[in-house]
């Protein structure tokens, strides 16, 4: 089956574009998605692109800037930090591309999205000098002898076990407040104040960083099991036994790399960025825009020098235009109100008409 291709609009809003993933997003968790699973992975390509869309435009316009604080965010573009997560949500969920590029860019989108809400204070990264976890398994190393292995499993075993619970805890009653904010906010036909949609988004994201890391933990797993079948021995189909319908191979077509993009503004913007994160591409906003004219998107920039010629001809024809009214009417107020200077130039210009006739003086008049 051919992949349906879906361009948006340029005339379509950012909040429309997002709002229509946003509805396949709810959708999927309210379990409101049905159908055969060849339509499922449309949809959920669609989203992606929906999204990375969203992504490119909030890119484009600095939305966000390292500089800021989460105060200085307003309240209608919060939701477009939750962009990553719901990429890395939908990425996951592929089926018909390379397992391995699923996991890792599920995993770029997911450390995207938490790196992004640690610098806004959403979100703290462990850090392992003072890792809870790690201070316990550390100090069960003064005990000596085997005794001490023992106390570091079992004291790491307890503290995960604690941890879980919290998280468990921490992200239900999250989901709760969550869920009915969400009632009032986009259920609800009442008027919403601006102080309670914002206290949706804040515990929206604050929930999705509990998820996210959930996630990134499963991602862990699944790369190990993804690495232990790569090392599997590989069967030659040629030896042992073999299917009574000798059937060729299946053609296998080559496909897209599946990778994320993160578009920055500048190119220095591009190089600082690319550290944290070597094998994603990243592209500017000439790279981004230079693309899209190639797609067929964007408007060619030759084409666009003609229309910018073309209106600013109109603009100096309508200035002009304005021009010689504005001086008529500078006239009219003139003669009006019986100015001296002004009547005394023109009676000048009448008396020199008068006495030279027109062309006089010009060389190629003259015979």
């Amino acid at each position: 089956m051919v992949e349906e291709q879906t361009e948006i609009p340029l005339d379509r809003k950012l909040s429309e574009i997002f709002a229509e993933g946003y509805k396949f997003i709810r959708d999927s968790a309210a379990g409101n998605v049905s159908g055969a699973i060849s339509e499922t992975q449309l949809e959920v390509k669609k989203t992606m692109r929906i999204f990375e869309d969203a992504t490119r435009l909030v890119s484009l316009v600095g939305m966000f800037s390292s500089n800021e604080s989460l105060e200085e965010i307003p309240t209608e573009n919060l939701r477009y930090l939750l962009l990553p997560f719901y990429l890395g949500q939908l990425a996951k969920r592929l089926c018909n591309e390379d397992r391995k590029e699923v996991v890792q860019v599920a995993d770029v989108y997911f450390n995207d999205f938490l790196n992004r809400c640690a610098s806004y204070g959403l979100y703290n990264k462990p850090d392992k000098d003072t890792d809870s976890l790690t201070l316990a398994v550390e100090s069960a190393a003064i005990v000596p002898g085997a005794m001490s292995d023992k106390l570091r499993e079992l004291n790491r075993m307890g503290f995960e076990r604690q941890e879980k619970i919290r998280r468990y805890q921490q992200k239900k009653e999250l989901e709760e407040q969550v869920e009915a904010l969400r009632l009032l906010v986009e259920v609800s036909d009442a008027v919403v104040d601006d102080e309670r949609t914002r206290e949706f988004y804040v515990k929206l994201l604050r929930s999705s960083v509990i998820e996210a890391q959930e996630e990134l933990v499963f991602l862990e797993r699944e790369k190990e099991m993804i690495k232990h079948c790569d090392a599997l021995p590989k069967r030659n189909p040629l030896e042992g036994e073999t299917s009574g319908h000798d059937r060729p191979p299946r053609k296998k077509f080559p496909s897209k790399p599946l990778k994320p993009i993160i578009i920055t503004r500048d190119a220095v913007q591009k190089a600082v960025y690319g550290r944290g994160y070597p094998s994603l591409p990243t592209m500017t906003v000439a790279e981004f825009y230079e693309q899209r004219v190639a797609d067929g998107i964007f408007p060619d920039p030759e084409k666009m020098k003609e229309v910018n010629k073309n209106s600013l001809m109109n603009r100096v024809f309508q200035d002009n235009a304005a021009e010689l009214d504005r001086e008529e009417e500078e006239k009219e107020t003139l003669v009006e109100n019986d100015d001296e200077e002004y009547l005394a130039r023109q009676r000048a210009k009448d008396e020199f008409k008068d006495e030279h006739r027109r062309g006089e003086g010009n060389r190629h008049n003259r015979s």
